[in-house]
């Protein structure tokens, strides 16, 4: 898409958004670790900002945001809903040695990797320059800094949580008094038609 600086933005990314439960599972975790690691600097994500990214867009036009909703919900047309398993906080990414994330872990089965993968094809299909990096589902719950934690100090309870998808939201992120939000703009439900 062609961008005019000249117009209002929004910093755009297509997600999942977790059911209540889910939210309060992984409000109380935070907290726990919260108290744990209250020496450290670190900076916790407001638990109204949970969701699980499908795909990180940027900045766009606002005038964008009807064609976004458009594409997200031609990729996703005839998809089913599906659940999502949730595993433990763990840090993030694993396959790098300085870790600079707490995140919820998840699995990534074939409904949600197909969801990703058509979304994103989708995407860049419409031309929208997506962040190109291989996905790794998870939910973010705090940034490190420059703190190190050891996988050792994580209590690992093994428990998996499950959280239903039944839509795909288009979001944006922005500040509020200087600290991020992240607001649903659209929403598309699964197994539709267009």
């Amino acid at each position: 898409m062609e961008k005019d600086l000249t117009e209002p933005t929004i910093r755009a990314f297509v997600a999942l958004s977790l059911s209540n439960e889910v939210m309060e599972v992984l409000k109380q975790k935070s907290i726990a670790l919260q108290k744990q690691f209250a020496a450290l600097n670190i900076r916790w994500v407001p638990f109204s900002n949970y969701h699980l990214t499908l795909s990180f867009i940027g900045n766009i036009p606002v005038h964008e945001i009807d064609h976004l909703e458009a594409v997200v919900k031609k990729s996703i047309s005839g998809i089913t809903p599906f659940t999502v398993t949730i595993g433990d906080i763990i840090l993030f990414p694993p396959d790098q040695e300085v870790k600079g994330l707490f995140v919820a872990d998840i699995l990534l089965d074939k409904a949600l990797e197909n969801l990703q993968a058509k979304i994103e094809a989708d995407l860049k299909a419409a031309d929208y320059k997506i962040y190109d990096r291989p996905y790794r589902p998870h939910i973010t719950i705090a940034r490190l800094r420059k703190n190190r934690v050891g996988e050792e100090e994580l209590s690992k309870d093994e428990l998996k949580f499950f959280s239903s998808v039944d839509q795909v939201h288009v979001y944006e992120s922005h500040k509020v008094n200087g600290i991020v939000a992240n607001s649903i703009v659209r929403s598309c439900p699964l197994n539709h038609e267009v």
